[in-house]
């Protein structure tokens, strides 16, 4: 729980300070908005990729079980 609170307060520290170096709170904050925008983006693509992944090793699986029984 400590070091949830410790990474919490730093991750919080750094978003103000990239908010400060963009000149401004509120062109700092939307920043910050669009780079957690993108990182979701990209998170997104992930995940999709991983499930067709698993999906293929399932397959993959399902198929040798198969050969097995046979």
């Amino acid at each position: 729980m400590e070091v949830t609170a410790i990474i919490g307060i730093a991750s919080a520290g750094a978003l103000w300070r990239m908010a400060f170096t963009w000149g401004s709170m509120k062109t700092g904050m939307e920043a910050i908005l669009r780079e957690v925008k993108l990182l979701r983006t990209e998170l997104s693509k992930d995940i999709v990729m991983l499930k067709e992944d698993v999906k293929d090793h399932e397959m993959r699986l399902r198929q040798l079980e198969n050969s097995k029984r046979r």
